[in-house]
């Protein structure tokens, strides 16, 4: 008897001995890299325990997601980690405890179940009073560890942005750098000093835009040429080499027309301060711009390098240019096509001419061409009235494309068609239908387990609120999948229509609504042939 449990023993041990084990990690921002959830103590904890079952890990047994929130599970190490259990390549993944493995409580449960069906083991050290065994441990209340590991990290979540909110409302920095400025700690409270050297390149912005009428792009290419200024980028990886750190940001070399755009608009160079910009609703969820009087707005919060009258008469001039643009577009004009047609032999634009003929004509022809002669370019003029022409036969075929889709786009609805969207939101409600049929199983068997009706309550409401908020999640999915598909080809058919509705404008008049062009027309490419081709904003492949 004595000799066949040995026997036995000796035979699970060799089968142990040939499995593969490793060890996961994982740390998120909101802990402190200190404490007992450090990385390197999380090591130390996995390593003790495999010695005690006669199993070696070293460090490359290990895959490591360090500065990752455990919310999510579409994280780098752990993927690949997965997919090489999945794949038969892995028997063991030990872990300090659950929180490491993921907080999000429905896709930890489903995991440990696929644990189970494929017969791989997850091992957590520090869970369940002792360690937790998927395969030879009962899991009775696993789920409410899940349950209170999730609530943990939305717990976090909250905090740090009822954390923010405190700091923006009291005017404390947040953000890390803004350009001309330098942010240094004075009694352990961020200030904002001016960076000396960078302040003519904030005052050469304005006063190029203010003084001289230069626009963004112009503006960019003296930066680059003339003045030389360095770029934000450039300036703080030259600052963190001058330190010693490493700048993992992308450089860019060149100055461009929306770094001077931002610059413009940016109130941080009056001495104002402004924050509570922008609110981030749920975890991991997108940033919403908030309205202007939720933002706080602090003047006189630092030194000034642009005056208030200054910045305000910038505001003014981007304002007008704006509507020159857009509504102002509708004035009487020289030329129908001002500002579109472009040069397809060298690229630069075509600027308007008379054409001088029999009869005086407006016309086109490349700029560079009528600067430099032959040593640039190639003369070739175009009449107005020829490239208004074109463009009423181009529109013409354009709409029966259109229409044509707008037709298939009708048939696609009445057949209820799905579309690779559809399918995402369809694997998603999948999911959440696996989850939520695993939280009711995890119940059934906790309320089995538990042996007093005080524990059974506390199970129940526990369970309760989880499963409604599962349930929320489903329900607003279905709706989303019945609606979305519908609702998406109904919007491009709305879009194609409209478009349509532009091109019978342009068609069927005379002289052509400037509006409308800029609306409808990127760019008109002329070669040296005369050859004419445009380029619409609303291009059917980009729309479709």
């Amino acid at each position: 008897m004595y000799a066949n449990m040995t026997s036995s023993s000796n035979i699970r041990q060799e089968l142990e001995d040939k499995m593969t084990v490793v060890g996961y990690c994982r740390l998120s921002r909101d802990e402190d890299k200190e404490n007992y959830s450090s990385i390197e103590e999380q090591k130390r904890i996995i390593k003790e325990y495999a010695s005690t079952r006669n199993w070696i890990i070293s460090d490359e047994d290990f895959y490591i997601d360090d500065n990752v929130s455990g919310y999510t599970f579409n994280r780098p190490e752990f993927s690949k980690m997965m997919e090489k259990v999945k794949g038969g390549k892995i028997d063991v993944v030990i872990a300090k405890d659950l929180s490491r493995i993921g907080r999000n409580n429905g896709k930890v449960l489903v995991l440990i179940d696929e644990f189970k069906n494929m017969q791989k083991n997850l091992i957590l050290v520090s869970e369940m009073g002792g360690s937790y065994d998927v395969l030879n441990d009962r899991d009775d209340t696993i789920g409410i560890t899940t349950w209170f590991n999730e609530r943990y990290v939305k717990d976090c979540s909250r905090k740090t942005r009822d954390h923010m909110y405190s700091k923006q409302k009291t005017a404390r920095l947040i953000m890390g750098n803004y350009y001309g400025y330098e942010k240094v700690f004075k009694d352990d409270i961020p200030m904002l000093y001016v960076i000396e050297e960078l302040r003519p390149v904030i005052e050469t912005i304005f006063k190029l835009y203010v003084e001289k009428g230069i626009g963004f792009q112009k503006i960019s290419q003296k930066l680059n040429t003339k003045y030389k200024y360095p770029t934000p980028s450039e300036y703080y990886k030259q600052k963190h080499l001058e330190r010693g750190r490493v700048y993992k940001h992308k450089v860019q070399e060149s100055w461009t027309k929306d770094m001077v755009s931002n610059i413009l608009k940016n109130e941080i160079y009056t001495g104002t301060l402004i924050t509570h910009k922008k609110r981030t609703v749920n975890i991991r969820g997108k940033a919403v711009k908030l309205p202007k009087e939720e933002q706080f707005v602090f003047k006189n919060h630092h030194e000034a390098i642009i005056s208030k009258e200054m910045f305000d008469l910038a505001q003014e001039i981007r304002t007008k240019k704006a509507k020159q643009n857009t509504s102002g577009a509708n004035a009487k004009r020289d030329y129908y096509f001002s500002g579109m047609c472009e040069c397809q032999e060298c690229g630069s634009g075509m600027s308007g001419i008379a054409i001088r003929r029999k009869v005086k004509e407006k016309g086109y022809d490349c700029s560079r061409y009528r600067q430099f002669s032959t040593k640039a370019c190639h003369c070739h003029e175009v009449k107005e009235k020829d490239i208004l022409i074109h463009l009423k036969e181009f529109l013409k075929f354009t709409r029966k494309q259109y229409l044509e889709e707008i037709k298939n786009i009708k048939i696609e609805i009445d057949q209820d068609k799905k579309e690779n969207n559809k399918y995402k939101l369809q694997n998603k409600l999948n999911i959440l239908n696996e989850e939520y049929k695993m939280l009711v199983n995890q119940k059934i068997k906790e309320m089995a387990s538990a042996n007093n009706e005080m524990a059974r309550k506390i199970i129940e409401n526990t369970y309760k609120e989880l499963e409604e908020e599962k349930m929320q999640s489903i329900t607003y999915l279905q709706e989303l999948i019945q609606s979305d598909e519908k609702k998406n080809l109904e919007e491009k058919a709305i879009k194609l229509k409209t478009s349509i509705d532009y091109f019978d404008e342009i068609i069927n008049s005379e002289v052509p609504d400037r509006i409308i062009l800029q609306l409808l027309i990127d760019k008109i490419y002329i070669n040296r042939n005369k050859m004419i081709r445009f380029e619409l904003k609303t291009d059917i492949e980009k729309m479709i």
